[in-house]
């Protein structure tokens, strides 16, 4: 977590410690919910916030242009998303919108953190 953002490391690099000083890292890193990319220097025994991730499958009950609405496969519970980043499942979900037919064999996968809801892959059963 970065300015209360979840992000995917991309890279790390440490430098030596001076006379007096600890360590540093420095870590660059980019959001999972807005591609923003984000770096961090901090000494090297800092503790990071991490997210609690809650996976879960939904079926998708319908397809808006703003975003999408899923039912939980397990509770039961709808509720919206908003479209992915990723322009594979965008194609997916617009393919997916275009032929409405095929929505009720269409699942997605989902993640859960930080409060908010991202689709990580549409898959067929």
């Amino acid at each position: 977590m970065v300015e209360e953002e979840p992000c995917i490391i991309k890279s790390t690099e440490r430098s030596k410690s001076g006379k007096h000083g600890h360590a540093k890292v420095r870590v660059v890193c980019v959001g999972m919910f807005d591609n923003n990319k984000r770096s961090l220097t901090i000494p090297s025994g800092h503790v990071v916030d991490t997210p609690e991730i809650i996976k879960g499958n939904a079926q998708i009950n319908f397809i808006e242009d703003i975003s999408i609405n899923v039912m939980n496969l397990e509770s039961y519970e709808s509720f919206d998303v908003d479209w992915p980043q990723d322009e594979d499942l965008k194609n997916k979900l617009k393919e997916l919108q275009a032929n409405p037919g095929k929505i009720s064999t269409t699942q997605v996968e989902y993640w859960q953190l930080a409060g908010k809801t991202l689709i990580n892959r549409v898959f067929t059963n």
